[in-house]
Parts: structure tokens; sequence; C-alpha cells
């Protein structure tokens, strides 16, 4: 009877209890007295994707076997020493290092000290080299600790495993993919760019240590990531940065979650080079890339499986209206619109609405203005145009009545910097005019981007706002994150809006709450409002044959103190 090789990934991006990847089975054979393990290459295979799925370097695959330099054949059989590899991986990580990699920055990431890399590798004294292997030392606890939910009865694990590779920071030389019209959405999604690897979020128990049907849980409990990593690139791009950052965030939030209660797994994959098959196998839930076929494939084949495809990229698709195991988790525009307006009136209740448009702007909000201009003449109340030239002026506003008691809630026709930096001066001196009517202004999602003096105007107008995310740049929570993200990585995340690590510890604490709740499985709870750092999600079923879309946005006003007032409508 044949033993099999085990090859397991750990992540690495974070010193955490172990972290593995799905166990590859590879039979052993006997040559000429030596023992190998072998695998047959099947269509479609490359030795990018086999070195991603076995947990080794190209060069490992090469050196082998130096017909593969060439290329893959299907049907052709690879062979790795079995001494080589048995000793390589009861030792230590294989890690090929990339550009702007350092002892510093790789010991934080694998738990360990530069020192001991050094000894293992005494050629990186002086440094580390782009495209170099070396080794990084794993303690037996760790890999016991591994084995604890790996290994089979009867079997012999190797280890050898390929560690997540976090990308260094580099000009962005790939085309931007499209970014969401101003129209529709201001905010700066990332585009869709992964690797194979697996994070275990698990607690000091054993699998010894638990019944049967905990131990079924436990396996079910699993969370698969899909994204465009590029990690295949010397020179990934920024939108691959940002997926990243949305990863390690994830690995944040099953760090600490890992503390409360049931292991969840967290399985990561390169959209860029990826097996549907593999990815569902066992996945309760699977984090979708932005680009529409692979959502269309992803669901297609969840379909005919147990578990979801959640979308956090892809806002404008309306897949989940005919998939039953889609998940989207941005609110919709026609939704979103609707909820704005109902927070509006929730907030200024029966203010009359000033509909401000600059005949020389951008005016790119004006879908917004038509809608609710209709629903205000709908329900009774005629709201007030106002026109202006390029700057708004203080006399532009004289057509509102000064009488005691009169008060107003002043809406822009456009989000961007520039128009509200022609209007808000305008605003804001006849806000502080004792002599004039009461304005309050309500804006856009865009404005949560805003800094400095933008901001503080924000504050001394108390604007109000509705958007999909939002985290005070300036508060607690976000500079606690930061500084755990930059404890544990060597930086601080990508500053985009919405902040990508934040999203992805959201969405990472969302899912292992629900799988928790649910026994392993991801089940949406109808109407159940989950309030995250960033993200609030309210999951719903439009219909009985469709999938869920999350219908809980946020409406945010902020005060002069430098506080937010944040309520989910």
């Amino acid at each position: 009877m044949h033993k099999n090789l085990r090859i397991i990934a750990l992540s690495g991006a974070i010193a955490m209890a172990s972290a593995i990847a799905d166990a590859i089975e590879l039979p052993v054979k006997s040559i000429n007295g030596h023992r190998y393990y072998y695998y047959e290459v099947k269509y479609g295979d490359t030795v990018y994707s086999l070195a991603n799925k076995f947990g080794i370097s190209r060069d490992d695959i090469i050196r082998h076997n130096p017909g593969a330099a060439d290329g893959l054949r299907a049907g052709s059989t690879l062979y790795f020493p079995y001494e080589d590899f048995a000793e390589a991986g009861s030792k230590a990580i294989r890690h090929e290092v990339k550009r702007g990699e350092t002892l510093f920055g790789l010991s934080h990431r694998y738990g360990v000290t530069p020192d001991d890399i050094v000894a293992m590798n005494p050629h990186t004294k002086n440094g580390l080299k782009s495209g170099d292997t070396i080794l990084i030392p794993v303690s037996p606890e760790a890999i016991d600790s591994a084995t604890q939910h790996a290994a089979a009865p009867n079997e012999t694990p190797v280890y050898v495993p390929a560690p997540v590779e976090t990308p260094a920071q580099e000009e962005d030389t790939k085309p931007q993919a499209p970014k969401p019209e101003p129209t529709e959405d201001p905010i700066e999604y990332p585009a869709a760019e992964t690797t194979e690897a697996y994070v275990n979020d698990n607690t000091a128990e054993t699998a010894d240590d638990m019944d049967a049907e905990e131990d079924i849980q436990v396996r079910d409990a699993s969370i698969a990531v899909l994204l465009p990593f590029a990690l295949e690139q010397d020179t990934p791009s920024k939108h691959a940065q940002l997926y990243t950052d949305f990863y390690k965030g994830m690995l944040l939030a099953a760090e600490e979650k890992s503390k409360e209660g049931q292991p969840v797994s967290i399985r990561a994959y390169d959209s860029n080079n990826f097996a549907i098959d593999t990815i569902i196998a066992g996945a309760s839930v699977i984090i979708a890339p932005e680009d529409a076929g692979q959502i269309n494939a992803l669901t297609a084949a969840v379909d005919d499986n147990e578990g979801y495809v959640l979308n956090i990229f892809n806002l404008k698709d309306e897949s989940y209206l005919t998939s039953p195991s889609l998940v989207q988790a941005n609110i919709p525009h026609a939704a979103m619109y609707a909820k704005a307006y109902e927070g509006m009136r929730e907030r200024f209740g029966n203010l009359r609405p000033v509909l401000l448009h600059n005949n020389n702007g951008r005016n790119e909000k004006s879908a917004f203005i038509d809608f609710i201009r209709e629903k205000y003449i709908a329900d009774g109340i005629a709201p007030i145009e106002v026109k202006y030239n390029g700057t708004l002026r203080s006399s532009d506003l004289d057509i509102l009545d000064a009488a005691e008691g009169s008060r107003y809630v002043v809406v822009p026709s456009s989000g961007t910097l520039a128009e509200f930096n022609k209007m808000s001066h305008a605003l804001k001196a006849f806000r502080n005019d004792p002599s004039t009517a009461s304005v309050e202004i309500f804006g856009y999602p865009d404005w949560i981007a805003f800094r400095n003096d933008a901001l503080d105007m924000l504050r001394e107008l108390g604007a109000t706002i509705y958007t999909r995310v939002f985290i005070d740049p300036e508060g607690e929570e976000y500079k606690n994150l930061s500084s755990e993200f930059k404890s544990n990585y060597g930086e601080a995340p990508m500053e985009v809006v919405p902040n990508q690590a934040v999203l992805g510890y959201d969405t990472a604490s969302m899912l292992i709450d629900n799988l928790r709740e649910n026994g392993g499985l991801f089940t949406p709870d109808g109407g159940k409002t989950w309030l995250g750092k960033q993200s609030v999600f309210r999951l719903e079923r439009p219909s009985e044959d469709s999938g869920f879309v999350n219908n809980a946005l946020f409406i945010v006003t902020f005060h002069k103190d430098r506080t937010t007032q944040c309520t989910v409508i």
C-alpha cells in the first residue's frame, strides 16, 4: 500500500496558529530502488498552477523534471524524489524571494526571528535577492499542530509548504479595470485580481478532543476566496495589492475570531489561474472576484452543490435575481436611492428640499436629484430649484424665505470635490448668518473620501450623507485596526475608499459569525442586520427563486466637534 504525500500550503501571512491549505495527495512508487512521488499531468495544468497547487517552487518542478521547462503535456508524469521533499518539508518552508521583501518582513510574516532565517540561509546575512529560494524554519510544534487536522490515520504526512506571497508595492503597470461610472458609484473599488493558500482559524482543541458531530462542523466551516492577486507578476498592479490588503484584513479577523470558538478555514486562490472543482469542494461560501464571467461560472457550479457565492466587488451585477446561490453584498442603486430618501425624511422630516444645479458644472448626480424630486412631490412637498453659474453665491440663495422658523435641506447635483468647493463656502456663510433661514446639507458617498479642509468644511456644515460603507478615518476603530495591520504585515493598508483591509476584516467577521451560528454552513438570515467597522449587511431574498441582496445603508452626519452620527436604514 502506497504512502501518500500531503503537501500543505502554509499561509505565513500572519503569525497565528497553524495555517493550512487543502491537502493534495500524491502516490509514491519505487523506481530502480528509489522512491518518488508522482503526478500525472492533466489537461490545462501548467508549471505555475502545479507549483501553487503542490506548494513548491516552479524551479523545484523543473529541476526534477527538465522537460517541464518547455511546457506540460497532458498524460505525462512528473516525479519528485521522496527523500528530498520529505527532508526539506519536515524542517522548513520553501519561500521564493520577491522584489522588496526583507528579512524583517519575512520574520514577522512567518512568526520567526531574522536570525532564525539567516541560520538556515547564511547567504542572506547581507540581504535577500529577488528570485532566490530560501528555507523558513518551522517549529515542530507548528508542524504537529498542522497535522492534527490534516493527517489521516495510518498515513505519514510530509510537509512541503508554500506561503502566500505578498506582492511588493510597485508602480501600477497593468491596465486599470473600468471604474464605476461617477453617477453610479463615486467610491474607488478595486478591479478583480490571489494565491492558493489556506488559513485555519482554529482553537486550542485538537480533532481528538472533539466528538464526531463537532468534527463534521469543523470540516464544513470553510470560506474560499477567489481574487486576482496576480502573484505570477514581479510587479503586481495597485489593484492586485488592494486585493492582498483585503485578504490580509480577513486574516486579522480570523486571528481575532480564533479565540472565540469553532474553527473556520479560509482558502485563497488566484482568479488568474484556478480550477472551479477545487474551489467549491467543501466550501460553505466563496468570495468571488469582480469579473462577471467568473461570478457566473462559480454560481453555475455552486447551484449544483451546497454553498453560496458572495459578490463583494461587482456592484452592478444582478445575477442574484436569478441565481439562488448568489449573495450580492452591495445594496443596488435603485434600493440605495429609496433608502437615501427614507433617511432624508427620517433625519429632516418635512424640511423643504432645495435642489442645487450648477449651469456650468458636472451635475453627475442628476439621476438622484430626479428621483428625490419625484418622491417629494408625491409626498406633497414642492422642491425649490436653485440654479447658479460656476460658483454658488449667497445672493443665489436669496430665493429662500428667511421668515422665522423657515428651514430647508439643500441637495447639490454633484458629489465631486471640485463642485463641493464651489458651493460650500456660500452655504457656510448662509448658515452662519442669523438673518437668513436655517439650512441643512444632504450629500453623497463621494464625500467620505474628503480629507483636510474639505472634511473640516463637512463638519462646519453639519452635512449628512448616504453611503454603503463608512469608517471615521480619525476614529479609534480605524486607527487600532490600521496599527494592528502594520504590526502584522510591516506596513499600513493602502489609503483608498472604502479601505480594503477593513472591508476584508468585516467580510470575514460576518462570515465567521454566520458559520458558527449555523453549524458550519453559511446561512443568510433574512432581515438580520450585521454591523461591522466599515460595512453593514442585511441580506434579504427578493423572491423565492432569487439569491440574497444587501438592503442596508448608512446615513452619516458630521459634527463640528469632529464626531459623527452614523445610523443604519
